[in-house]
């Protein structure tokens, strides 16, 4: 096979180069001459292609979410107070939105999507999932107060 040799050799040439840095000089303390250290991470071995260290390629990352579980869209209900306030949201169709509560009383959201949706909410914390599938502008809002809480762009 004559890739061993090719092997043994470069592993003989790198500790070669690695003995004669450690040998002394005059002053042991002295920093390390700034070409011999270039000299030795430039070793060109035939055949062998250089890669970059695993993770350096910023590209080939998935993008993820911050937090997995994070609502799309947050509702705060106190009473008859609520908020957002027609906050803008904007969704591919068929995308899921997750909506997560945090009220002081049970009731339900009116989207105005095609068809209409309802989306009902128990008092205290929980999440919903909501998935639109027809493009266009989908105001939600509070049934019992007739709030507008969110404006869905679907494109």
């Amino acid at each position: 096979m004559r890739l061993r040799p090719l092997v043994l050799s470069s592993a003989a040439l790198i500790a070669a180069i690695g003995l004669g840095a450690c040998s002394g000089s005059a002053d042991e303390n002295s920093p390390a001459d700034p070409a011999d250290i270039q000299a030795t991470k430039s070793i060109n071995i035939p055949g062998v292609t250089p890669t970059e260290p695993a993770g350096t390629d910023e590209s080939t990352v998935p993008p993820t979410r911050e937090a997995p579980y994070e609502a799309d869209l947050e509702i705060v209900i106190a009473g008859d107070e609520m908020a957002p306030n027609a906050v803008e949201i904007s969704v591919g169709r068929g995308e899921t939105v997750l909506i997560s509560f945090d009220s002081d009383r049970a009731g339900e959201l009116h989207v105005h999507s095609k068809p209409e949706q309802y989306v009902e909410f128990a008092a205290g914390t929980s999440q919903q999932e909501l998935i639109i599938d027809v493009p266009g502008q989908v105001e939600v809002e509070d049934h019992e107060t007739g709030a507008v809480v969110a404006v869905i762009s679907v494109r």
